[in-house]
C-alpha cells in the first residue's frame, strides 16, 4: 500500500466529503476511493471513517489520524521543496483565513497574476475576520488585523495597513469639519465592534509624535465593517476605518477624509501560522506576495507614514 497516496487521498475525503470526489480530484478512479480507505482503515485495524448513504463523518480515531497526516505530508512537501527548490517552483494547496474586505478590494484581484506565476499552487481563501481556528477551519494560516491575543503561533508583519478618517460631505456641511480630534466630541461618530474583543474599536490619532487614543460615543455601531461605510456614506457620522475600504468612495467624492493631519500609522496587517508546523516554501511566497502587494497599494495612493493621501492626490490601485 502506498500509504503517503493513502494518507493524501483520505484528508482529500475530509475536505470534500466525497470518497469518488476525492479520488477524482487526485486524478484516479471513482471507485478507487472507496477501496483506498477500505485497505488504509485495514491496515491501521480502526476505523476512520463512518459512511452513511448522506454523509461521510470521521471517528474519533479518524479525527487524530487526519491531523497526524496533515503534519506528515507537510513534512513531506517540505523536504521535497527543500530538495528540488532549485529546479521546481512552490506547488500545492494552501487554505487562507483574510478579512472579507481585504479580500474583495485588494487581494482577489491580484490573484489572477499571482496564479499565473506560479500554476502548481491551488489557494483555498476564507473571508472571515475572527479568530482563526487554524484545527477545525483547516487553515494553513491567517491574515489577521492588529494584535492577536497569546497564541502558539509565528507571525510575519506585512507592513502597517493605513486608517482614515471620512465623512460624507452632505454631513460636514451639516455639521462642519473638525479640525482637530477634540472635536469629535461634538459630532456623531459611527464605530466599528472588533471581532476579536466584542467591543467597539478605539479609534487613534497621531498628535505631538505620540498616538492618543479616543474611545468615541456614538449613535451606531457595526461589526461589519462595510456596514459601517454604508452608513457614513448616507450621512450618519464619522467613520474612522482601514483605508482600503474607503477607496472608490473617495475616488467618487462619496467621502471625505478629515483629520489628516493626525492620521495615525494603523494597525500592523500579519499573516501567522501555527507554531508546531514547518513554513512550507508556498507559504513563504505567499507571504512575499501579500507584503508586495501591500506596498504597491499604499504607494498608489499616497500613503506614507509622513504624507497622507489628500483628496486632489488620490489615485486608485493600478489592479
Amino acid at each position: 500500500m502506498d500509504r503517503l497516496r493513502a494518507m493524501r487521498l483520505f484528508l482529500r475525503v475530509t475536505e470534500l466529503g466525497s470518497l469518488s470526489a476525492a479520488a477524482t480530484d487526485l486524478g484516479l478512479a471513482r471507485g478507487a476511493g472507496s477501496a483506498i480507505v477500505a485497505e488504509l482503515e485495514r491496515h491501521l485495524g480502526v476505523q476512520l471513517l463512518e459512511r452513511t448513504t448522506r454523509k461521510i463523518r470521521l471517528t474519533e480515531e479518524g479525527q487524530i489520524y487526519a491531523g497526524r497526516a496533515r503534519t506528515i505530508l507537510a513534512d513531506v512537501d517540505e523536504l521535497e521543496d527543500e530538495i528540488g527548490g532549485a529546479e521546481r517552483r512552490p506547488h500545492g494547496r494552501l487554505r487562507i483565513q483574510m478579512p472579507p474586505g481585504l479580500t474583495r478590494i485588494i487581494v482577489a484581484p491580484a490573484l489572477p497574476g499571482f496564479i499565473a506565476a506560479y500554476p502548481g499552487m491551488e489557494l483555498q481563501i476564507l473571508s472571515r475576520s475572527d479568530l482563526p481556528d487554524f484545527v477545525g477551519l483547516r487553515l494553513d494560516a491567517a491574515v489577521v488585523v492588529g494584535p492577536l491575543p497569546e497564541l502558539d503561533i509565528v507571525a510575519r508583519p506585512l507592513g502597517h495597513l493605513p486608517v482614515l478618517t471620512v465623512a460624507a460631505p452632505a454631513y460636514l456641511e451639516r455639521r462642519g469639519t473638525p479640525r482637530v480630534p477634540a472635536d469629535l466630541a461634538d459630532h456623531s461618530c459611527v464605530r466599528t465592534i472588533s471581532t476579536t474583543t466584542g467591543n467597539p474599536v478605539v479609534w487613534r490619532f497621531r498628535e505631538d509624535d505620540h498616538d492618543t487614543r479616543l474611545a468615541l460615543p456614538g449613535p451606531l455601531a457595526f461589526e461589519a465593517p462595510e456596514a459601517a461605510v454604508a452608513a457614513v456614506r448616507r450621512g450618519a457620522g464619522i467613520l474612522q476605518i482601514a483605508s482600503y475600504l474607503l477607496f472608490d468612495d473617495i475616488r467618487a467624492g462619496k467621502l471625505v477624509p478629515i483629520l489628516d493631519d493626525f492620521r495615525p500609522e494603523g494597525p500592523t496587517l500579519q499573516i501567522v501560522h501555527p507554531r508546531h508546523r514547518r513554513k512550507p516554501r508556498r507559504l513563504k511566497v505567499f507571504e512575499d506576495f501579500l507584503s508586495d502587494l501591500n506596498q504597491k497599494v499604499r504607494t498608489s495612493w499616497n500613503i506614507t507614514d509622513t504624507q497622507s493621501p489628500g483628496p486632489g492626490r488620490i489615485t486608485p490601485p493600478s489592479e
